[in-house]
This record gives C-alpha cells, structure tokens and sequence, in this order.
C-alpha cells in the first residue's frame, strides 16, 4: 500500500528517500492520532527529515492526505465488489458502503478526523466527488440507463455534501445512527431517480445487517493492510 499511495506523488521522476521517509511516516501518523493532530513537527521526529526538506516536498499537510484518500477510495471500490459478489446485489453493496462509512466516523474519531479532513479540503473533496461520480457510473448505470456519465457527475455534487453533512451532525438520544443512516441513504437513492420499493427494501436490509461491526472489519483491515506495508521498498 505504501509503495502504491507513494506511485500516486510521482510525476516524471520517481521519489527520493527523503520523499518516501515523509510519505511513510505521514501517512501512519494520520491513521495513529488523526490528521488534525498530526504536525510537521511530529512527521519530522517520525522521519527523521527536518521540517523544511518536509516543506520542500510537500507544502501542506494536505498534500501527503490527497494521496492517502485516493488510497482510500479504491479501498473503498473493493469494499463495494465483495459486498456485491457475495449478495449480487449491486444498490445493497452501495449503500452498505456508505452505512458502513458513517458508522465508523460515528465511533472511531481517527476515522472521523480523516474523513472530516478529506471533506474540507477542496482538492480532496473535488476528488472523491469525482471518484465517487465514476464508482456510481460503473455499479448502476444498468439500473439507470437513462442517466449519462454526465448526470451521474450533476448528482454527485450534491449527493458528496449530504455525506459531509453526515460528518457535522453527530447522533444523539434523538437522533440515532439508524436514523442518520436511513435519511442519507433514502436521499441518495431519491437523487439517482432509485424506484421507491427499492429504497426501502434496500434501507431495511441495511438497517437489519451487522454493520456497525462490518464498519470497524472494513476500516481495521484497511490499518492492518497499512501498517503490514510499512516496510515496503519502493
């Protein structure tokens, strides 16, 4: 994984050893404490670089997070196909996908932390719209055949802020995570035209599944699948 979100920086040449020690070290500091938390000053102790070779090669924190959430993203495609392999089931897969992304913000703050970041940060958000706009083109455009590539891009830019909106409302005694999770959900399948039998079909299937536990699976092996690549050579 390492060696992949480092092939994401490389443009014409490929990275340096300074390079590389900054995007490791970055990198698993966002996923230990949080990427609010997380400091040039800590990624220098970390990796050994001084603060101004970190901001020779990376002006913002934000520039290493771009990086980790394109990571993320695809994590977040491989997520959908095995739900939709075992369940054939393509509006299921992606809507547990979703269920299972609030839920872990809901109860893990590192997780909560990077997405919150990833959406406040334009370049970031600008890319999961688009990742996310793509991934909805790829799994239901048989579903939905009259909606072009385009319409599924118009869709997503509101669809990408009623997610965030996920991120700034915290559940409570009356506002329960089911209850977050059946109002984003039914919003979602109401943007993309999704027939209304299905959406509520789709929602109790959701709501009845284990996921809460499956969000914690989801989000634990992508940390297991970093932190086993840790010591990858590029």
């Amino acid at each position: 994984m390492i060696n992949s979100i480092a092939g994401r920086a490389r443009r014409i040449t490929p990275l340096n050893e300074t390079e590389m020690k900054i995007i490791r070290s970055a990198t698993k500091l966002f996923l230990e404490n949080g990427f609010s938390k997380t400091t040039f000053s800590m990624i220098s102790e970390d990796s050994q670089v001084t603060r101004g070779n970190i901001a020779y090669y990376f002006h913002t924190k934000e520039d290493i997070l771009f990086l980790l959430i394109q990571e993320l993203m695809d994590y977040h495609e491989d997520v959908i196909e095995e739900i939709e392999g075992k369940t054939q089931n393509v509006v299921f897969a992606c809507a547990m996908e979703i269920a299972t992304q609030i839920s872990i913000c809901e109860s893990n703050p590192v997780a909560w932390d990077l997405y919150y970041s990833a959406y406040s940060h334009l370049g970031c958000f600008e890319y999961i719209k688009d990742w996310t706009a793509k991934k909805n083109y790829r799994f239901l455009r048989s579903l939905l055949p009259d909606l072009s590539e385009e319409d599924f891009r118009a869709k997503e830019n509101v669809a990408s802020h009623i997610e965030f909106s996920a991120l700034t409302s915290p559940c409570n005694k009356n506002f329960t995570l089911d209850d977050k999770i059946s109002l984003i959900l039914d919003s979602h399948m109401k943007l993309y035209d999704v027939a209304k039998d299905i959406r509520v079909e789709t929602i109790k299937k959701v709501l009845e599944s284990d996921y809460k536990n499956l969000g914690t699976e989801i989000f634990n092996k992508f940390l297991e699948k970093f932190h086993h690549s840790i010591e990858e050579k590029p």
